[in-house]
């Protein structure tokens, strides 16, 4: 293991766009569709520039919403590799490293951070 990093268990392994993004699975409370939402919820597409709908939505207790257009379940111990504190600030705090999963490294995510950072302004939601 890396200096400084730690093994973490049960991720959702998502994709927006091309994308991809993390997320630790104890933090999702519900998996919801878009419809429950009416827009509502962050895209994470958003955070990449990509402009596609999202068809899941992964909800924190606290309420806060991240849709992506697919996940996936992976239960294996990963190491989680700490963010550089270079990236200590990227989307509003929310990144906490990354994790290497089938040669690619994914982006682990605070869903209840990025949740509140992709979140739609009222003027948009409107």
């Amino acid at each position: 293991m890396a200096s400084g990093s730690r093994s973490i268990t049960g991720m959702l392994l998502c994709w927006a766009g091309h994308h991809r993004v993390a997320f630790a699975a104890h933090e999702v409370a519900t998996i919801e569709s878009p419809s429950t939402f009416e827009g509502r919820a962050g895209s994470a597409c958003r955070a990449f520039g990509v402009a596609t709908g999202a068809e899941r939505i992964l909800v924190a207790a606290s309420g806060e919403a991240v849709g992506v257009d697919a996940l996936e379940i992976d239960s294996e111990p990963l190491t989680l590799l700490p963010a550089p504190a270079l990236l200590g600030r990227v989307a509003g705090g929310s990144l906490r490293g990354f994790v290497q999963v089938r040669g690619g490294l994914w982006p682990l995510m605070s869903l209840v951070d990025f949740g509140r950072f992709l979140a739609p302004t009222t003027r948009e939601a409107a």
